[in-house]
C-alpha cells in the first residue's frame, strides 16, 4: 500500500494579482489526492498498511516534516506513540521525556479535551504564539524533531479518547489554505480510521475469509451484519451508500450460501470467519421476509 498511485497536480490557473487562483486549484488537488488514496484504502489488506499512506499525503499537502499519531488513549507514561517522519527526513525516536510531553498533548489535549470542537487548530492558534514559543512543548519539539509549529487534526467523531493526527513542521506556521485543507479532509480521515479498525478486528479471520472469496469490504460488511446493523447503520459506519451495503450483502447471501442475514451470519460462525468481538450489539435478529435492512 506504500505504492498508491495517486492523480497529478494538473490544470492549474493562471494566478491574478494575488495568487488566489493558483492557491485554490492548488487546495483542489490536493483535496482530489487525498479522496484518491481514502478509496483506495478501502481495499487496503491489514490494518498496518492504513495510516502510513495517509500521514505520507498529510505531509505533502501541508509541508510538514514529522506527524505524530494519536489513537489510543495516552497517560503521562502509557500509550503508543506513533511517530512519522517525512519523506527524505531523518527523526531519532524520541527519548523519554519527549514521548512524556508528546503523551500530555499540550495544547491540544486540553482544548479538545473539554471541548465538542473538533477543527484543525494550530498549537499558536489556542494559546496565542508567544505563549506556544515560550512553552516547555515547543522547546521540546524543537530539540527533538526540529518542529517549531504543531497542526492538530483530530478525527470529527464526539468519541473519547480524542484521536487523530498532529502535524510538525520548521519555518512558518500553518496558513488559512492548509487549515482548510485539514478540515475538508477529515471526514476522509475518519473514514480511513473505520477501515483500520474493521481490519484490525478481522485480522484474526480475514485469511478464513479469503479462501471463502470474500473481499476485505464484504467482511466488513460481515463484521458489522453479526452486530445487528441496518443496512444504513453500515453505510453510516463504512461511509458509503446504502445501494452499495446491498450489493455487498447480496455477494454475501451468495458466497455464504445463505437466504437471508441471520442464515448468513450462523453460517460464517460455522465457517470461523467471525471474530469473538463480533455480535457484541446482541447479535443479527431475524428480520421479516429474510430481506436485507
Amino acid at each position: 500500500m506504500d505504492n498508491i498511485a495517486l492523480p497529478c497536480a494538473h490544470g492549474v490557473g493562471r494566478p491574478d494579482g494575488d495568487g488566489r487562483e493558483e492557491m485554490l486549484d492548488s487546495a483542489g488537488n490536493d483535496y482530489a489526492r487525498m479522496v484518491n488514496l481514502a478509496v483506495s484504502l478501502l481495499e487496503a489488506p491489514a490494518a498496518d498498511a492504513v495510516w502510513r499512506p495517509v500521514t505520507r499525503e498529510l505531509m505533502r499537502a501541508l509541508s510538514g516534516d514529522v506527524i505524530v499519531a494519536k489513537d489510543t488513549e495516552w497517560t503521562q507514561h502509557e500509550g503508543e506513540v506513533a511517530v512519522w517522519p517525512g519523506e527524505g527526513k531523518h527523526v531519532r525516536p524520541p527519548d523519554e521525556e519527549a514521548t512524556r510531553i508528546v503523551r500530555i498533548g499540550y495544547p491540544f489535549a486540553g482544548y479538545y479535551g473539554a471541548t465538542a470542537d473538533r477543527s484543525p487548530r494550530t498549537a499558536a492558534q489556542l494559546v496565542g504564539a508567544r505563549t506556544w514559543r515560550h512553552s516547555e512543548t515547543a522547546s521540546v519539539m524543537r530539540a527533538s524533531f526540529g518542529s517549531d509549529h504543531l497542526l492538530g487534526i483530530p478525527l470529527p467523531t464526539p468519541d473519547s479518547p480524542v484521536r487523530g493526527f498532529v502535524v510538525h513542521r520548521a519555518g512558518g506556521d500553518f496558513t488559512d489554505r492548509e487549515r482548510t485543507y485539514a478540515t475538508r479532509i477529515q471526514p476522509l480521515l475518519r473514514a480511513a480510521a473505520t477501515q483500520r479498525v474493521l481490519l484490525a478486528r478481522l485480522r484474526g479471520a480475514d485469511e478464513r475469509a479469503v479462501r471463502h472469496g470474500l473481499t476485505a469490504r464484504e467482511t466488513a460488511v460481515l463484521h458489522l451484519l453479526a452486530e445487528g446493523h441496518t443496512a444504513h447503520g453500515m453505510a453510516r459506519r463504512l461511509h458509503v451508500s446504502v445501494r452499495t451495503v446491498h450489493k455487498h450483502l447480496q455477494n454475501l447471501y451468495r458466497k455464504l450460501d445463505a437466504p437471508d442475514r441471520l442464515r448468513a451470519v450462523l453460517r460464517a460462525q460455522e465457517l470461523g470467519l467471525l471474530t469473538p468481538l463480533s455480535g457484541r450489539r446482541g447479535g443479527v435478529r431475524p428480520t421479516g421476509g429474510g430481506q436485507p435492512g
